[in-house]
């Protein structure tokens, strides 16, 4: 059994334009004299690797809380379309088939077309993982978090993937649970049993 750990850093992920840095201040620290390390930590709810529940986009949809963890747990494949690009229908036929949740390998810049959304939601897709910040590009967020969300496919972003080979994992991405929430963060990792 090999562990990839595909969680970024917070403080070093890559941040979503205009959100408010991570700041982790140290409240008690032993070097101080006190008696033990203690901090706050401040930051968005989509900061580093994450999840999106189904509220991000839709009025009604589950918060974080309320999501099944079935999206987080279990078998998915890695697949490597072509790297920073628009990933369309095309590029994903015959890759995804028979999978519940699949990781996108893009090299961190590589968002998902329409018609690639349309596919994850015929073939029964119920999570989608990417290493880009974002699952769409940004100047068109909403469209395409708002099929898949709609859909039930969750939704995990901004992991790392140096080093992953393409193939079969089990996904353990469990997010934190924070009570009417529109996401949170994650500690991802795929386990191979190679």
């Amino acid at each position: 059994m090999k562990l990839f750990d595909i969680t970024r850093t917070v403080q070093q992920a890559p941040a979503y334009p205009g959100s408010e840095p991570v700041v982790v201040e140290r409240v008690m620290d032993m070097q101080n004299g006190d008696m033990y390390n203690y901090s706050n930590i401040s930051m968005n709810s989509h900061t580093g690797t994450h999840c999106d529940a189904f509220s991000h986009f839709l009025r009604d949809g589950a918060t974080i809380d309320e999501m099944a963890l079935t999206h987080y747990y279990g078998a998915c494949r890695v697949i490597s379309p072509p790297e920073n690009t628009l990933i369309t229908r095309e590029l994903l036929l015959g890759k995804i088939e028979g999978a519940d949740r699949i990781v996108l390998h893009t090299g961190g810049g590589g968002f998902l077309a329409k018609s690639g959304a349309e596919l994850l939601i015929e073939s029964g897709v119920i999570t989608v993982v990417t290493d880009a910040l974002s699952i769409s590009p940004l100047d068109n967020e909403a469209e395409i978090h708002r099929l898949l969300l709609g859909a039930g496919i969750a939704i995990v972003e901004n992991v790392v993937l140096d080093g992953v080979p393409d193939g079969e994992y089990t996904l353990s991405a469990l997010p934190i649970k924070l009570g009417d929430c529109d996401g949170a963060p994650v500690r991802a990792i795929l386990v191979s049993i190679k």
